[in-house]
């Protein structure tokens, strides 16, 4: 072990990591600050010679004289701050990203380092086509399907709101998976193309959802912000192409299931397109901005002023200087951390939906991904309330607005009302409409439904349900039956039914036409929202679990 490593760092005296190297940016007017070769920031040429003379001997207040001199102790502290929370001095050194890589709050990725080797052959191939000129054709298609598929926007709600075909959603889904993988070399193509190389490429869990990545961090040596903006969007617009295309397909086959599948494949790339434009989550919307107002680590930095900004408004104390100088940082911070929140939420509450009545197991995969949620949003809160308890204008104005806030939350959440909304599958017969519930569901899904309840039927589509009629349920003995597949998916299989537990029946409008079976909500009331999201999310699949994994009692049916 060598005497530097034994060596205990003093911030006071800030020493440059060996992992840092500079080198000019294409333009000549920056300095590109790299660790192991990867670019992580763009530098000045009085930040690049400040951060070159940290050597672990000069002490903060030289560098600051020496090169800042019109800067407080305290903003020139903060910017230094700043370069030890990027990694670039000894002590807070990172980890290059490798095969395996964590990126907070919950993103893993799984990489091949031998992109720059593939995607170099694959530039090599496509080149000949790589020419400005094809832009205005593609932009056209683009912009055709876009009308077509605003033409057809009755026909493509209709499509998304009913059941799917197994056939036609495996087609869908074959198509979406290698229109993502063409998504992803488009990025590093285009990078290839511009003269630099992606690093890594490969499959990630993305907010908890499957993608596939390419790690373009190399755009920061393209020699214009124009390049760098094109990489970011080369992504987007194959979705954009393949959307157009099968809008414009949509509108001229005669098949009516061909039509279905082609405008639920359009919608579903236009949505791509447009959720990869957000730009307050690592998307390719975020890196376009950033590309183009060559600002490196936006969000980092931004969500840093709207986290000093609260801490500030909140505790008090000294504020450190903005990371960004804009005017929009704070505003923007506070918006990257809002909308990825609320991704994850409906990612959660999605699966959750998904796995309602799949047994033990669910319960458990319930459980699970809600901890490893709490545990990777929380270790970031952990981190900020820390930061507000160390350099707070008091401990006591801490603990005494803490406990306010928290309080407050707590007793907003356990008075406001949400309707208690018991969610099943619908079935017609000749005799009525009966209300189902999978076969084995246990607990509050094996209770027979009470008459007079008001029940809204609607139908189980691909994307989103479509109201159908309302209705109120009648009280019917518990018995088993066979109900279609789309009663609890939005998959259609002809001529296929699963067990379900009747649980109810349905009274609707007479001369009321509805789909074979379908999505049935039970208005049962009101609660809490506190209590509604205990029980959905903790008490029903913990007490599902528990009871899964205690000995059955001894007086069960079969010892009687």
């Amino acid at each position: 072990m060598t005497r530097d490593l034994l060596t205990p760092v003093d911030p006071a005296v800030p020493r440059l990591a060996d992992t840092v190297g500079f080198e000019r940016s294409a333009d000549g007017a920056s300095w590109l600050v790299s660790v192991d070769g990867v670019p992580v920031s763009r530098a000045s040429d009085a930040v690049a010679a400040a951060l070159r003379a940290m050597d672990g001997v000069a002490t903060l207040d030289d560098l600051r004289r020496r090169f800042a001199p019109d800067q407080t102790p305290e903003a020139f502290g903060a910017l230094v701050d700043r370069f030890r929370r990027a990694g670039l001095l000894r002590g807070a050194e990172r980890r290059t990203a490798g095969r395996l890589t964590y990126r907070p709050p919950l993103t893993v990725q799984f990489a091949t380092l031998r992109a720059p080797v593939l995607f170099a052959r694959l530039h090599r191939v496509l080149r000949p086509v790589l020419r400005r000129a094809l832009l205005w054709p593609l932009a056209v298609l683009v912009l055709a399907g876009v009308v077509a598929l605003v033409a057809q926007a009755p026909m493509a709600a209709e499509a998304l709101t009913s059941p799917l075909p197994l056939d036609d959603l495996l087609l869908i889904a074959v198509v979406l998976v290698c229109a993502t993988v063409a998504h992803e070399a488009a990025h590093g193509v285009t990078l290839t193309h511009g003269g630099a190389r992606p690093r890594r490429a490969g499959f990630m869990l993305l907010y908890l959802g499957p993608a596939f990545f390419v790690d373009v961090t190399d755009a920061w040596r393209l020699p214009s912000r124009t390049a760098r903006v094109a990489v970011a969007l080369a992504g987007p617009a194959v979705h954009a192409v393949l959307a157009g295309a099968a809008a414009l397909a949509a509108l001229v086959v005669t098949d009516a299931d061909l039509r279905r599948t082609l405008l639920v494949l359009a919608c579903a790339c236009a949505t791509v397109v447009a959720v990869n434009l957000v730009p307050f989550v690592r998307f390719d919307g975020y890196i376009a901005l950033m590309s183009a107002l060559d600002e490196p680590n936006l969000r980092a930095r931004t969500m840093a002023d709207a986290a000093e900004g609260l801490r500030g408004l909140l505790f008090g104390g000294e504020r450190s200087a903005r990371a960004l100088d804009r005017w929009w940082s704070v505003p923007f911070g506070i918006l990257s951390v809002v909308v990825p929140t609320v991704i994850v939420w409906l990612a959660v509450e999605r699966a959750i939906r998904a796995l309602v009545g799949t047994g033990p197991v669910g319960a458990f995969l319930v459980l699970a991904l809600q901890a490893v949620v709490v545990i990777a949003v929380g270790a970031g809160v952990a981190r900020w309330v820390a930061r507000c308890w160390r350099l707070g204008r008091g401990r006591l104005r801490f603990l005494a607005l803490s406990g306010a806030l928290l309080g407050a939350s707590v007793a907003l959440a356990a008075l406001v009302p949400v309707d208690d909304v018991r969610t099943m599958g619908y079935a017609t017969t000749d005799d009525g409409v009966t209300l189902v519930v999978p076969a084995g569901a246990t607990g509050e899904g094996a209770v027979a439904i009470a008459g007079g309840r008001s029940v809204d039927l609607s139908s189980s589509g691909i994307l989103a349900d479509a109201h159908l009629v309302a209705g109120r349920t009648r009280a019917t003995s518990l018995r088993e039956a066979t109900v279609p597949l789309t009663a609890f998916s939005p998959v259609a299989l002809d001529d296929v039914a699963i067990d379900a537990l009747v649980v109810g029946r349905v009274d609707v409008p007479a001369a009321t036409t509805l789909p074979s079976a379908g999505r049935a909500g039970i208005h049962l009331g009101t609660r809490s929202l506190l209590e509604a999201v205990w029980a959905t999310h903790v008490a029903v699949p913990a007490s599902l679990l528990v009871a899964s994994l205690l000995p059955p009692p001894p007086d069960s049916k079969e010892d009687r």
